[in-house]
């Protein structure tokens, strides 16, 4: 079946487009509208047309489609496109599509990636890179690196990142623990050693004081990662 046909769109139609054609042909093809023979056809076309927008309805498998083809062009089947490229292809694509600024593109196929693959870690990480670009819900950045380090748990970059989003969400116990299992994974990690040089330049020498009056000291492992968070991301 192709979907497209089924509601008589083109392929580069939007979600607002192809919702309203369902819409429109459903209620011109709605069973009770017709008796005898009449209704057996209309209630095969009816079940098309549901199949039809429950396909193009899901961002991912409708990108899935308009990606194979220029606009003008009759859309291949579903099945016959997704043997054309591989999980593999799917995440490159969206790697693509993020480092080009098309971020609702590139959560569609990384999404896809996933639901063909959900075994890859680096999959998990782009995805919660998008995620975090997108400024969406934290707790779906954390899930998707929660993922990817239990498919790679020596991924130190992962783990970082995970302690970053915990310290944000008020967890403080659960980012020391990512940033204590970094530590042990690749002690000499990069991130890592910039929050050993911040944590040094926080020391004060014995006997002086902030500005405050308080005895001044090294930062903690949590505040290091806060502040080198900062400086890694322009905002600190």
């Amino acid at each position: 079946m192709n979907p497209f046909n089924v509601l008589e769109v083109p392929p580069d139609a939007s979600a607002e487009d192809i919702k309203a054609a369902y819409h429109r042909l459903a209620k011109r093809w709605h069973p009770d509208r017709f008796t005898g023979a009449e209704k057996a056809e209309a209630e095969v076309r009816f079940r098309e047309l549901a199949e039809a927008f429950s396909t193009l309805k899901d961002p991912a498998r409708r990108l899935l489609l308009q990606q194979q083809l220029p606009k003008g062009q009759t859309a291949a089947p579903e099945a016959e496109l997704a043997q054309e490229r591989t999980p593999e292809d799917w995440a490159a694509m969206a790697k693509t599509a993020f480092d080009e600024g098309k971020v609702d593109q590139a959560r569609a196929l990384i999404h896809y990636a996933i639901r063909l693959d959900g075994t890859k870690p680096q999959y998990h990480a782009l995805l919660a890179s998008i995620l975090e670009q997108e400024g969406g819900d934290l707790r779906a950045v954390v899930k998707a690196l929660e993922t990817a380090v239990r498919l790679a748990p020596r991924d130190v970059d992962c783990h970082i990142r995970l302690a970053q989003h915990f310290q944000t969400l008020g967890l403080a116990a659960r980012a020391q623990g990512h940033l204590q299992l970094a530590r042990e994974i690749a002690p000499n990690h990069a991130k890592l050693r910039a929050l050993d040089r911040r944590a040094k330049g926080g020391a004060a020498a014995p006997g002086s004081k902030q500005k405050g009056g308080a005895p001044e000291g090294p930062l903690s492992a949590v505040d290091q990662l806060k502040s080198l968070w900062g400086r890694l991301t322009g905002k600190g």
